[in-house]
């Protein structure tokens, strides 16, 4: 292959990348990972969830890994301590099935369990918040953020364990800052973004080059996951649709909702989902709850 040749397949592919990074947006997991490294950005992240802007973050970690020697382990997206030692545990999930309440109390209790000390009593256990950010009304509330905490039903009054969750649902919006907050999360364009600091370590690292070693290891991995992606997706999409066509039309009446079904699932582009759910009975079902189809 000539000079001229491979200077061409380059410039193509530094195109193809610079296009990936400049349409990247926070709502991609592995993106908002790479954003959250500056805690400045976590920071402004929770004091607008949490209506806190006195909150200070005093040290935080990426992708911890919380170990449950007798069961399943975690890896945390983001866990950050602020200055009065309360703990945060900010999860990005875009799957529903990922945000399930019972995650959120695996995740409150297995992050109770590394922190606590031998000997020490459990009055020393910190405040704690687990919150979603989620790409789906998990909840089915119709509410743009959802608060959890523990009631004493015979009295109404909060019971003080000081465990919190916090869902917070991007695809309702608003006007207020919390709205603002959820378009920064869908807004690829920096410069179009209502927060200065979010905007600037954007901005920041919409350039290759100003990526640390570790993210552009991570981001490379997720990219080329995409290239094989998007060469699939032809005909993947294509034995999708008839797959859903077929399945319409061998429906009786009452099965519209499965056709509703395929036909969501072949819309979003959820083939995988769309396979396992042509097997898997029970996942069907968990799939109908998940777009209130039933």
């Amino acid at each position: 292959m000539s000079k001229k040749s491979n200077d061409l397949k380059f410039s193509t592919e530094l195109d193809l990348k610079r296009r990936f990074l400049a349409e990247l947006i926070l709502m991609d997991d592995i993106f908002m990972r790479v954003v959250l490294k500056d805690v400045k950005c976590t920071e402004f992240i929770l004091q607008t969830i949490l209506e806190k802007p006195e909150l200070r973050v005093k040290s935080q970690s990426i992708q911890s890994d919380l170990k449950n020697l007798e069961g399943r382990s975690l890896v945390l997206d983001c866990l950050c301590t602020d200055k009065e030692g309360t703990i945060y545990n900010i999860e990005l999930q875009n799957d529903s099935l990922g945000a399930s309440p019972k995650r959120a109390r695996y995740h409150s209790g297995l992050i109770d369990m590394n922190i606590s000390k031998k000997g020490k009593s459990f009055d020393y256990l910190p405040e704690s918040y687990v919150i979603f950010i989620c790409g789906r009304d998990v909840l089915k509330g119709d509410k743009q953020i959802y608060h959890i905490s523990r009631v004493i039903k015979e009295s109404g009054e909060e019971f003080p364990d000081q465990t919190n969750i916090i869902y917070l649902n991007t695809s309702k919006s608003s006007s207020n800052d919390l709205g603002k907050l959820i378009e920064d999360f869908y807004t690829a364009d920096p410069k179009k973004m209502h927060s200065k600091i979010l905007a600037k370590r954007v901005s920041k690292l919409k350039i290759a080059e100003n990526l640390e070693k570790g993210d552009e290891k991570a981001m490379t991995t997720y990219y080329d996951r995409l290239k094989k992606q998007w060469k699939k997706e032809g005909t993947k999409e294509g034995m999708a649709k008839g797959m859903a066509k077929g399945l319409a039309e061998g429906l009786e009446k009452s099965e519209d909702t499965m056709a509703k079904l395929m036909g969501i699932l072949v819309e979003e582009g959820r083939i995988d989902d769309l396979a396992k759910a042509s097997k898997d009975k029970s996942y069907r079902k968990s799939l109908l709850k998940e777009f209130q189809l039933i």
